[in-house]
């Protein structure tokens, strides 16, 4: 099996296993520009010939407009999606609230961006009556972000493969959830995928650069399948307790 048929079956593994897709739904897909995200709008490509359930999938590309330096070669990533794969590509603009401190306090930063896009999203659901929202979480994400909960908030919360806002009807998919960080970028150089890479002007300074760079890639180095038996634990754990509620990360 080739590495790109080892991830899409890996995607849909995960799909099926967290029951993330239903036959006639609308998945709204954000895609930044990155690897993960480019990845995982042409693995949803591929899947929806593959899968019994019959899905339909808006491509969004949020556009930064506070952080221009993040969102290159828009028109190359267009020109993919249409050409190679038969899809179009809508393009949002997105501004920061005025009350946001971008690049005065790191942490306020990252997260009015995050909240920012998925209020966006939130309200794209809306105009196409989409219902769920797809990620590109990888695996490393999701053990870092974890790892992030413990030591800036001493929670153990894992960042979901799959849940339900609580005020909203969307549901947040996380698809890519069994793949990791390097295979994607793997098989998106030898697809020639397009995607760029993060320019974020407070990006290398972030605590999940450093847990990335200071904990987790040193460890990989001496502890054979520390990412991913870390990963399988907290699947364990988030089955066992969390997965019968509305699990918000």
């Amino acid at each position: 099996m080739n590495l790109e048929e080892k991830l899409l079956k890996q995607t849909l593994a995960a799909i099926k296993d967290f029951d993330m897709i239903q036959d006639g739904d609308t998945i709204m897909l954000g895609v930044s520009g990155g690897k993960d995200s480019m990845f995982l709008g042409y693995a949803l490509s591929q899947l929806q010939r593959r899968m019994k359930n019959k899905f339909k999938v808006i491509w969004v590309y949020i556009f930064k407009e506070f952080l221009i330096d993040c969102d290159i070669r828009f028109e190359e990533k267009r020109k993919y999606y249409e050409d190679e794969l038969g899809i179009s590509l809508e393009k949002v603009n997105l501004k920061l609230p005025e009350e946001s401190k971008l690049n005065e306090w790191v942490g306020q930063s990252c997260q009015w961006c995050a909240y920012s896009r998925r209020v966006a999203m939130m309200k794209l659901c809306q105009k196409h009556n989409a219902t769920k929202i797809a990620f590109g979480h990888h695996m490393d994400d999701i053990v870092v972000t974890t790892f992030m909960n413990m030591t800036q908030w001493r929670n153990l919360k894992v960042m979901a493969p799959i849940n339900q806002m609580r005020t909203k009807k969307v549901t947040f998919i996380r698809p890519l959830a069994y793949t990791r960080e390097k295979d994607i970028t793997t098989v998106c150089d030898r697809r020639e995928i397009p995607y760029s890479k993060c320019n974020c002007p407070v990006g290398e300074t972030t605590m999940r650069n450093k847990i990335k760079k200071e904990i987790i890639w040193p460890n990989e180095k001496i502890i054979q399948g520390y990412t991913e038996n870390i990963f399988w634990a907290l699947m364990k754990d988030f089955r066992e307790k969390y997965e019968h509620l509305h699990y918000i990360s």
